[in-house]
């Protein structure tokens, strides 16, 4: 299992390398009907029943190789279950003849973005699919708050334009909720500043150090002890692809004091509930070992304590003592945590360091993962961070619309007692993309 990053619907998202790019799913074009690969939408959406049939002679080899028939068929059923079978599709954006993003309508009331390719040879199967979190249709962000209340747990959401100051959307902005790898904004904060104070570059190399090597999500886990990167290459991985191994080096090259206090700087208003600010080593052994006592432990510790238990305790264990399961393990008092509002501030204060010419990357960085469907033509930037764990998940983004002006939005999901619905979740997030302004 993967943690501490944005999952991003793991459980139905299905897809292999051949994905076209984003659209959206409003400002529809009709679909053409008549042409090979609008046969073949035609034929998927009849296959969003309760027991699809006929998936075995859509796919190519190839692609049944890569997502096999069960998987495919679990994917289609959950989404139906949770969307209702398709009624419907339009065209969003055509790549070429054989590839298109589009969007199904569901009896459920609920689009579905649908990135699609298929053969340029008949019979035209299908060799890349992407099903992306389907959004409600509802039309205004009130509504859409209305839906978000409704989850089990506590949820939180924070809407606002940067360049006039102003708040678009709010609900619970005074919680403190867990937001697993969302916290490495707070890392990169860290980088921007220490860069721009002089003591460090973004091409400074340092040497990875199996010491402080992770659990997946990442790659660097896997390289060898002693590889050169730059410091822009593990925030790159970071940010875009949640890797743990390029956290847990940056932090420490950084410091954790360091990081501690720029989150004030940055705008989080309780910055207290993550000291001492713990690597995600320190995380995976203290929540997942030893029946979770450890975690417990933790919790009814002060901070000074705590920190003691980071390095007498936790330091010295092996990664091999991690267990991973799917269950909720007290995010409410181990975590990192933050308020919506403490990440839109977060994700405001690295859009005003980028003005910095030396700083400029931190954009880039930010902008390589877009997490949910953005529409470009709203949209001329996104960045985005997000994070998740059983009970947990979060997504926040910095995004300029085409007029010029700079939004923020972020979105948290708590659930003590269960693992949080990450389709529904996202699908949230999607459509308050589309609602924003």
């Amino acid at each position: 299992m993967e943690t501490f990053m944005p999952r991003m619907l793991r459980s139905f998202i299905i897809g292999i390398s051949c994905v076209v790019g984003a659209g959206s799913a409003f400002a529809l074009e009709p679909a053409s009907g008549g042409d090979p690969l609008s046969r073949r939408m035609d034929q998927l959406c009849t296959s969003f029943t309760p027991m699809p049939g006929g998936l075995d002679t859509m796919f190519t080899n190839e692609f049944v190789k890569a997502v096999p028939i069960p998987r495919l068929l679990a994917g289609i059923q959950q989404l139906q279950t949770m969307a209702g079978t398709c009624t419907g599709w339009a065209l969003t954006k055509r790549e070429g003849e054989w590839a298109a993003s589009t969007a199904m309508q569901t009896s459920g009331g609920y689009t579905v973005p649908v990135d699609i390719r298929i053969e340029s040879q008949p019979p035209h199967r299908i060799s890349g699919l992407m099903l992306r979190p389907p959004s409600k249709n509802v039309a205004t962000m009130d509504s859409l708050l209305a839906d978000l209340k409704t989850f089990p747990g506590t949820t939180s959401l924070h809407a606002v334009n940067l360049t006039k100051g102003t708040t678009v959307a709010s609900y619970n902005p005074d919680a403190a909720l867990p937001i697993g790898s969302t916290f490495k904004l707070y890392i990169l904060g860290e980088l921007v500043r220490s860069i721009d104070a002089g003591q460090h570059r973004w091409d400074e190399v340092i040497a990875l150090d199996s010491n402080r090597f992770s659990l997946p999500s990442g790659i660097l886990q896997k390289w060898p002890h002693g590889s050169p990167v730059t410091l822009h290459t593990l925030a790159s991985l970071m940010i875009s692809i949640s890797d743990n191994t390029a956290t847990d080096h940056l932090l420490l090259h950084l410091g954790r004091d360091k990081v501690e206090a720029i989150q004030a700087v940055m705008g989080h208003r309780q910055s207290v509930l993550n000291s001492p600010f713990m690597t995600t080593r320190d995380m995976f052994l203290i929540k997942f070992t030893e029946d979770a006592s450890r975690a417990q432990r933790y919790a009814s510790l002060d901070a000074k304590q705590r920190m003691d238990m980071l390095g007498k305790e936790i330091a010295p264990l092996p990664l091999s003592d991690v267990a991973m399961a799917d269950k909720v393990v007290i995010p409410d008092k181990v975590e990192w945590f933050a308020t919506t509002p403490d990440l839109t501030k977060a994700m405001n204060w690295l859009r005003m360091q980028a003005d910095k010419p030396k700083l400029s990357p931190v954009l880039g960085v930010l902008g390589i993962n877009k997490g949910v469907t953005v529409d470009e033509r709203r949209w001329s930037y996104a960045g985005y961070k997000g994070g998740s764990e059983p009970g947990v998940i979060n997504m926040t983004y910095l995004l300029r619309a085409t007029d010029g002006d700079w939004y923020s939005i972020s979105c948290s999901w708590m659930n003590t007692k269960e693992p949080v619905d990450d389709a529904r979740f996202a699908g949230i997030v999607q459509k308050a993309l589309e609602l924003l302004k």
